[in-house]
């Protein structure tokens, strides 16, 4: 098995849910990278994420399990960049 099969084997789901703007769920992500109560950065499966909003805190990290849940007011999702590492890895090929 090569380098890049074991990676998309232990690659997790990207899923994102958001329920009244108020409270985030979010699967496959790889690791948080900046957080304040204004915005909150993450390598997501799906690429860069940053999530923009007031009184951000969050509720759960276990990146072990590649799960984040978050609770304030959410004001904007934005993704940005390769798909994951993976992607990165792609390019780099």
């Amino acid at each position: 098995m090569t380098k890049q099969n074991a990676a998309d084997q232990n690659a997790r789901p990207h899923t994102l849910s958001l329920d009244s703007r108020k409270t985030l769920t979010m699967t496959g992500v790889e690791e948080v990278t900046s957080f304040d109560e204004r915005q909150l950065i993450l390598h997501t499966e799906g690429g860069l994420l940053t999530v923009d909003g007031d009184h951000l805190h969050v509720t759960s990290l276990l990146l072990e399990e590649g799960r984040v849940s978050i609770e304030g007011q959410v004001n904007a999702l934005t993704y940005s960049g390769a798909s994951g590492r993976r992607g990165l890895a792609r390019l780099l090929r």
